[in-house]
């Protein structure tokens, strides 16, 4: 898309700015949702509060959940309020906002899998922006992928893409290299 320069790449189409604001507005909310976190405390309660739930989820996950997740609660409610803060942050300054929406992903599916009835849609809506993101590739206008290497970003877009940068169309009378 755009390169270090602010340059647009040659055959690709500039991120309309209307999935900036999807994106920092879906990071603010994600922030949001980790202070809230943070502010009720990180403890092995945000897993175990899923247990009667996950009786309803598919056989897959409920078996993957019992035999792994509710193991450990601690530590996935650490990976949830640490995935939750990154992924916000990542989003929010446009840094690695491919791989921030693949894990933000994989928290909203965990979410509906045993998340609260009532908030079904809220956390499918997340999911489709952080999908409308991570196919946008929104984080290379206005945000920091534009920078940062292709194997960070998990785009060809990047400041580390092989080539450099191009130079900037010479202005009109003004003279030019040979």
């Amino acid at each position: 898309m755009w390169n270090h320069s602010g340059l647009m790449a040659a055959g690709s189409a500039p991120v309309p700015f209307a999935l900036v604001l999807l994106r920092l507005g879906l990071g603010a909310l994600l922030l949001h949702e980790s202070r809230e976190l943070w502010a009720l405390g990180i403890g092995p309660w945000i897993v175990e509060e899923t247990a009667a739930r996950v009786v309803t989820a598919p056989q897959w996950y409920a078996t993957f959940a019992n035999k792994l997740v509710y193991r450990f609660p601690e530590l996935f409610a650490w990976l949830i309020a640490c995935g939750t803060l990154l992924g916000g942050a990542a989003l929010f300054i446009g840094a690695a906002v491919r791989p921030a929406c693949f894990g933000v992903v994989l928290l909203m599916g965990n979410a509906l899998m045993v998340g609260p009835a009532s908030e079904r849609e809220y956390i499918t809506l997340v999911a489709i922006a952080a999908i409308a993101c991570f196919l946008g590739n929104a984080g290379t206008r206005m945000g920091a992928d534009q920078w940062l290497p292709g194997w960070i970003s998990w785009t060809s877009a990047g400041g580390g893409s092989k080539g450099g940068a191009k130079s900037a169309p010479p202005k009109p009378g003004a003279p030019r290299d040979a």
